[in-house]
């Protein structure tokens, strides 16, 4: 943290330059922990993830109060951050009960950008400041950067590609679409933060003859910790409940899918299934 405020310190000393800076809170981000063999630290890993939560809620303001009071705009941003990654790490408990290895994944989505400019030369440096008095960047005003930023976009995608889709209660809002469906738009209930959907809320896809609302967090834009989701339409696939774990928009834990007293699942690891379906 202390280099991050020094390198933004003299980001502000250099006449002229215009830069925006990513800052952490206090505890940065949440690390996991790696176990060679669980079954025997079974206790200990449970223990692990309930600090890790608690690190988590504790995570939501810089690491002294100047830094607070000059960037009041980042404290919100971390609040829901906290809940965030207090979801990812329950969503890692089950890997206690497992056996062999085992990686309680890291936690790496606390941030909030800054903007710094500095006037012209012989004058005294100053900081831009969106409306509200915070030298963080407040959805408006990194709205425009961020979406551009976003690339592929949905529109004009065929089906099936992995792309950025615009909202449709939303505009200029995206999330991340792991399989495009032309035809099939999203809303979204929760926030918008610099141009993507985040934090938690429900996502709803549906048109005519399929639908799909599913609620949980999203981290910049994907869906991260568990969610869960029903689907309604094809006779496959009617009302059908499913409980996902997710960590960076993939498959990440268990997905375990609920038809009547019919229940499945299948174990993935940042998108690659681990093991084969099986009843639960």
């Amino acid at each position: 943290m202390l280099r991050i405020c020094a390198a933004l310190s003299a980001a502000l000393l250099v006449p002229g330059m215009a830069s925006a800076k990513e800052l952490k809170p206090k505890f940065g981000d949440i690390d996991g922990v790696y176990y060679t063999d669980v079954a025997e630290n079974r206790e200990a890993c449970r223990q692990a993830v309930q600090r890790k939560i608690y690190l988590c809620s504790q995570n939501t303001s810089f690491v002294s109060n100047t830094e607070d009071r000059k960037y009041p705009g980042c404290l919100p941003l971390f609040r829901r951050q906290a809940g965030i990654c207090a979801d990812h790490f329950r969503s890692e408990a089950y890997k206690c009960q497992g056996a062999g290895s085992v990686r309680i994944a890291d936690f790496t989505g606390f941030a909030c950008t800054v903007t710094a400019t500095v006037v012209e030369e012989g004058d005294e440096p100053e900081r831009r400041e969106p409306e509200g008095g915070t030298g963080a960047r407040e959805p408006a005003q990194q709205d425009r950067g961020a979406v551009a930023g976003l690339s592929p976009k949905c529109a004009g995608m065929g089906k099936g590609a992995k792309c950025w889709q615009e909202l449709a209660n939303r505009r200029r809002c995206y999330i991340y679409n792991r399989f495009n469906v032309p035809s099939v738009p999203f809303t979204w209930s929760g926030a918008c933060e610099g141009g993507v959907a985040a934090g938690r809320g429900t996502l709803v896809r549906k048109n005519p003859r399929y639908s799909n609302e599913g609620t949980g967090n999203l981290m910049r834009g994907k869906k991260h910790g568990r969610w869960v989701e029903r689907t309604r339409g094809s006779k496959a696939w009617d009302k059908v409940v499913w409980e996902i774990d997710y960590a960076n928009g993939v498959y990440h834990g268990q997905v375990v899918s609920r038809e009547g007293s019919f229940c499945l699942v299948t174990r993935y690891s940042h998108g690659k299934k681990t093991s084969k379906t099986k009843p639960c």
